[in-house]
């Protein structure tokens, strides 16, 4: 028994020798700081995995504004300085970003591969955003993302309620943009216009709210999806990836009313272009949500923190909307009659920065 014991020790400590030769990369000179962690093959994962944030934060100030890390059997490079973003775009030669953009959008989300050379899809994703996202294509989405904000703003959160409902500035944001948002995507279930029945839209904010909380417990480790961390160690950012999808299958958005274009194309694509099975187109819808959402929502926060916190900001950006208003004869009401912006108005407001919508 004694025996066994001592070969086994033995094998592991050889096996332990021989990661410490072969499985550790050494920095070569030139390169930035190199963490290779102390687990093999895993690495930094297991840390970084359980607080991204705080992990990175702790390493910056270690190393300072650009490391590596060894994450999943990968080395990841991290370049923490905003202000550093220029320098490497402009080595954007060396970077194949469109390969990086379709395994990071299969990895987490969770579908097959959307390049056309992996032989899943021959739609050309590019190509499909630039006919629903540019120019004309734009107005049809701007109108209904405007109404859906007035109509997500002006709508009582409790029905039932008239009291007065007290809301953090975050959690307000949070909730009109993403509302917003996964409206003018998606479209709704009922037309908010026309249907008064209270049942049906306390119904669809149900969805709403439940998709709110799926999201953001999603979006809480996406940071470690995209390091190469398997979304099975999360298992409850998992169940909310696979209810975002679900409400996302296309038999379900048939149902919707006012689909955007580019989900209706895509919808379109994927049944006539693709060989994916319904969960994965699901799944690619759930990508597009993602990406509409998880830079909106915190902009848009710190732009109203920044503007009620600066009263010349905020006169610049009243005086500027008013100007609009009085423009285009309309005016502030609570009634059913929403302001209506066309693209060249939006163009037309440098003060809140509408006129880098169009590259977005």
């Amino acid at each position: 028994m004694l025996t066994i014991s001592l070969i086994w020790g033995l094998v592991v400590a050889l096996c332990c020798f021989f990661w410490l030769i072969v499985g550790i990369r050494r920095r070569q000179p030139g390169e930035p700081p190199l963490e290779n962690g102390l687990i093999p093959y895993l690495g930094c994962a297991m840390q970084f995995g359980a607080n991204p944030l705080d992990f990175l934060r702790s390493r910056q100030k270690k190393y300072g504004d650009v490391f590596t890390l060894k994450i999943a059997g990968k080395f990841v490079h991290f370049v923490i300085d905003p202000f550093s973003f220029n320098a490497v775009m402009r080595h954007g030669r060396h970077f194949d970003w469109q390969k990086f953009h379709f395994a990071t959008s299969a990895k987490a989300f969770g579908h097959s591969s959307m390049n056309p050379v992996d032989g899943r899809t021959t739609e050309n994703i590019h190509e499909t955003f630039n006919k629903t996202m540019k120019g004309d294509a734009l107005d049809s989405l701007i109108s209904a993302m405007m109404e859906n904000l007035q109509h997500t703003m002006l709508q009582p959160i409790a029905p039932k309620s008239n009291e007065w409902i007290k809301e953090g500035l975050y959690a307000f944001c949070y909730r009109v943009m993403f509302e917003s948002g996964y409206l003018t995507l998606f479209g709704n279930e009922l037309n908010a216009k026309c249907d008064k029945s209270l049942a049906r839209q306390e119904a669809q904010r149900a969805l709403i709210l439940n998709a709110i909380e799926n999201f953001k417990e999603f979006d809480k480790i996406f940071p470690a999806l995209v390091a190469g961390l398997p979304i099975h160690v999360f298992k409850s950012a998992y169940s909310a990836r696979e209810n975002l999808a679900k409400d996302l299958l296309h038999e379900k958005l048939r149902n919707r009313n006012n689909l955007s274009d580019i989900v209706s194309l895509r919808m379109f694509l994927n049944d006539t272009l693709s060989t994916l099975n319904e969960p994965e187109k699901a799944k690619t819808h759930l990508a597009l949500l993602w990406a509409s959402q998880a830079n909106t929502l915190p902009a848009t926060f710190w732009s109203v923190y920044y503007l009620l916190r600066c009263p010349k900001a905020m006169k610049a950006a009243t005086e500027e909307v008013n100007r609009i208003l009085e423009q285009t004869s309309q005016k502030v009401s609570f009634d059913d009659k929403n302001i209506c912006l066309n693209r060249h108005l939006l163009d037309d407001m440098p003060v809140l920065g509408m006129s880098d919508y169009n590259d977005g």
